[in-house]
């Protein structure tokens, strides 16, 4: 067995009909491009570029989740997924030890830089805007300040800006400002305040790179230069290996972390501006503070500000989805009255929203669930990979995927996905769901424990969701705690007609033995639907 190897930073590696681009962070097969969770990717990198050696179980989860401590079993899981993508010889396994890459592997020179420029167009408001509104929702990224006064270094520092620029420009909610902007702001010691005011943009993201010797440290803050507060803030402490794959790795977390932090801020501003003040962002804004509070009041209400929204911007794909997910939310919270139309409805809706924009991530986001819920489980994961292909760091769009993976039966892939998910956006309003989704797969692998302690997670994050309460009872009952399982049944059901129709819209299982597994739980525990 050899040490783990530092990558090369400029070549790409081929095996097979398969390319690893390492800059890109991207694994195409034939050319086109292979959807990998983040994690697998760091995993394949390390095992490619050891191929035929012994990597020990170990080494892998010390390269691949630095400083944490993480259950072998995600390892595993990593390993499974692939597997299914690269062929089941690709990798194997040295029982008890590790993993070894088995397919030969050449070097191909990697695709040179860009010219430093993000990859996407800029939606860009004049940065002297006098339009408050524009100002209020426009965020820049500023570059990164190089600590070490390394000019080799600060190649590294610009490039993390401007990954976070170009992933951030796909993301449906944002208007960012371009890299020529704020780039301007280079060791600056204007305040966060003057800075905002000069481009337009009431968020900055801002940050720092610096070595400490085989070690990169970088933090990264998100702040309203408005009220000067710090509304998110992180450190990621990374061995130095490959550092592209770095970049893209820490851009990727950065960027999954900003969207909900974003977002919650400006659903909270919309509640407070008055009714006669309100456009067209500040109603979709209030829709989502509303459709996230989950009970029938404040759902009308999202759907009363969602059509005023929409009068104003008919075609507006980002409140067509949202609108579609409020009539999923009635199916959800088992009171619609016709659930089939509510259904239909649903679809239709997220339907326009991609016709609309083909390009919007969250517009088939919402199409995958709303297929899900009329039993179109392919065509539903087909839209829910189609989104992640637009917006890779759509934490909600490779949650929801993991979800469906699950109640597919594909429990090992789905938790590939589900981990991505929480790895990336730990602050997400969807995290109880994620968490739900991982008791699920463990209910249905029979691993009852572990069901129950997920279940218990979930609940504890959202205890208003009766659902999660649900689950907790079919968890609790098949482990033998029936009691227990009595009491979630009758804290998930009280005052609530809960029927065998509700059920099947909430929990679309493939297999109709892990269904009728998880009704027999539930009837143990003394649900008659």
């Amino acid at each position: 067995m050899l040490p783990i190897a530092d990558p090369p930073v400029t070549e790409d590696s081929v095996f097979g009909t398969f390319t690893l681009q390492r800059h890109e962070r991207r694994l195409l097969r034939d050319g086109q491009p292979v959807l990998v969770g983040a994690r697998a990717f760091d995993v394949l990198c390390v095992l490619v570029e050891n191929s035929g050696q012994l990597v020990t179980k170990n080494a892998l989860l010390n390269a691949v989740w630095p400083g944490l401590v993480v259950e072998e079993n995600n390892l595993q899981v990593h390993v499974s997924s692939l597997r299914r993508i690269l062929g089941s010889n690709a990798i194997s396994t040295v029982p008890s030890r590790g993993y070894r890459f088995t397919l030969r592997v050449a070097a191909a020179q990697a695709a040179p830089p860009t010219d430093g420029k993000p990859a996407d167009a800029q939606r860009l408001p004049n940065s002297r805007a006098s339009d408050l509104r524009t100002y209020r929702r426009t965020i820049a990224v500023l570059p990164f300040a190089n600590l070490n006064n390394d000019p080799d270094q600060e190649y590294f520092s610009d490039g993390l800006a401007e990954d976070i620029i170009s992933h951030l420009t796909r993301s449906p909610w944002l208007l960012v400002v371009s890299r020529n902007s704020s780039f301007t702001f280079r060791d600056t010691q204007e305040s966060s305040q003057t800075i905002g005011k000069a481009l337009g943009s009431r968020y900055l993201v801002q940050g720092s790179v610096r070595k400490a010797g085989t070690t990169l440290r970088m933090t990264a803050e998100l702040i309203d230069t408005l009220t000067k507060e710090t509304l998110w803030s992180d450190r990621f402490d990374r061995p130095l290996t490959d550092m592209f794959a770095l970049q893209a790795e820490i851009s990727h977390q950065i960027v999954s972390a900003i969207e909900p932090v974003y977002l919650h801020r400006e659903e909270r501003v919309a509640t407070e501006l008055a009714a006669q003040d309100l456009q067209h962002w500040d109603l979709l804004m209030r829709a989502r503070w509303h459709f996230w509070r989950t009970t029938p009041e404040h759902i009308l209400k999202s759907v009363a500000y969602l059509n005023q929204a929409l009068e104003l911007k008919p075609n507006d794909s980002p409140s067509l989805a949202l609108l579609a997910f409020t009539h999923l939310a009635q199916l959800w919270g088992a009171w619609a009255k016709d659930p089939r139309a509510v259904v239909a409805e649903a679809n239709r809706l997220a339907l326009v929203a991609v016709r609309n924009d083909e390009r919007d991530a969250f517009a088939h986001f919402t199409l995958g669930t709303a297929l899900s819920c009329a039993g179109q489980m392919d065509a539903a994961i087909a839209e829910l990979e189609c989104a992640l292909g637009l917006y890779p760091q759509a934490a909600a769009a490779a949650g929801e995927l993991g979800r469906l993976l699950v109640f597919s039966g594909r429990t090992e892939e789905a938790e590939e996905f589900i981990l991505q998910a929480i790895d990336a956006s730990p602050h997400d309003p969807h995290l109880s769901l994620w968490i739900r989704s991982r008791a699920i797969a463990c209910f249905i692998e029979e691993r009852y424990g572990d069901a129950v302690r997920y279940a218990r997670e979930a609940t504890a994050k959202r205890p208003d969701w009766y659902f999660n309460h649900l689950l907790m009872s079919a968890c609790l009952s098949a482990a033998g705690d029936v009691e227990g399982g009595r009491t979630s049944l009758a804290t998930a059901l009280s005052g609530r007609g809960y029927t065998l129709q509700s059920f099947q819209f909430g929990h679309p299982f493939v297999q109709r033995a892990h269904r009728d597994k998880f009704l027999t739980a539930l009837s143990n525990a003394g649900w008659e639907p």
